[in-house]
């Protein structure tokens, strides 16, 4: 076994488990602050709230989970062309695809947010989430999964374009 590549994937795994752990942390904590709550009010009196928070870190999960394999794929190229700290880039291009990744998702999940606001302009879809309406919180999070399901390929795309690709050179007879 190649220790070099062991320790690689081993710093490769932590690093994405603390990263996905603040993104969380942070989604959360900017969920509260939009929705203008108290934390005490996520508890079990109220599951319509439950459900829609967890559908947007479902749905920044599954987002930021696509751009994993991009991230690996631009390590494994850093690896045979990097002339700098390999840590150090892999901290750079990792933290730079997961934060564009997760502004990406917020912009993502307003706009699915909005989508649903203007389909449904009859209904305050916040007032409702607070007083525990279930159909509300069920039609919010199915809108963005959807939406989450149907851009994950668009945003993984996009990400890639800010790490390293390999260089091609074309030969002209």
């Amino acid at each position: 076994m190649n220790t070099d590549l062991f320790y690689l994937a081993l710093s490769q795994m932590v690093l994405s488990i603390v990263l996905a752990i603040i993104i969380f942390f942070i989604s959360y904590k900017v969920l509260i602050r939009i929705f203008q709550l108290k934390e005490e009010n996520l508890n079990d009196s109220n599951l319509a709230l439950s459900i829609f928070f967890s559908g947007i870190i479902f749905s920044t999960g599954y987002l930021l989970s696509g751009i994993i394999p991009s991230i690996i794929g631009a390590i494994e190229m850093l690896k045979i062309h990097a002339k700098e700290n390999l840590f150090v880039e892999i901290l750079k291009y990792s933290s730079l695809s997961l934060f564009i990744g997760f502004l990406l998702a917020g912009l993502i999940h307003f706009s699915s947010f909005m989508l649903a606001k203007a389909l449904t302009k009859h209904v305050d879809e916040v007032g409702e989430l607070k007083k525990n309406n279930l159909a509300v919180a069920i039609l919010l999070t199915t809108i963005i999964i959807s939406i989450t399901i149907i851009s994950r390929d668009s945003l993984v795309f996009l990400i890639e374009l800010f790490l390293p690709q390999p260089t091609v050179i074309e030969y002209t007879a």
